[in-house]
């Protein structure tokens, strides 16, 4: 199970690179905020698809606070930033900086114990974190060294 669980976790980096590649690509022929409204269009109708094909009724849900409901805004948010800063930043710069922001964040959420339970946060994986934010800034240097 834990190896599907990893093969599951590299093909969502794969799709979220490509994603952003071919977002960035859309948003260059019919503007940000089409290729925005294009994407979420796409989420929308698969993910109603996908509710009506279980027959799960919202009303049988139990009562959740607000904040649980705003992932769709996070989702909105991650397509439209890509869509925006893989043009100008490039793939690489940009997906690095995007993973060493996800990790550093999902390391804040373990030590919290976010969303299920604390997982410890040791100095062997910050020092996997600080390595992670290096290759991050590694991989953008072409673009922070002053042009001469």
């Amino acid at each position: 199970m834990t190896w599907l669980l990893v093969l599951l976790a590299l093909a969502m980096g794969i799709a979220s690179a490509v994603q952003g590649a071919t977002n960035g690509t859309l948003s260059g022929r019919i503007g940000l905020s089409s290729a925005v409204l294009v994407n979420a269009s796409i989420v929308f109708a698969i993910a109603l698809a996908a509710w009506l094909f279980t027959r799960r009724s919202l009303a049988s849900e139990p009562e959740s606070p607000w904040w649980f409901y705003v992932g769709g805004a996070y989702g909105l948010f991650i397509i439209a930033g890509a869509a925006f800063a893989f043009p100008r930043l490039g793939a690489g710069p940009t997906t690095a900086l995007m993973v060493a922001a996800q990790l550093t964040t999902a390391l804040a959420l373990d030590h919290f114990g976010l969303p299920s339970g604390k997982v410890e946060v040791t100095p062997m994986r910050l020092v996997g974190a600080a390595l992670l934010f290096v290759g991050a800034v590694l991989v953008l240097w072409p673009r922070l060294r002053p042009e001469g």
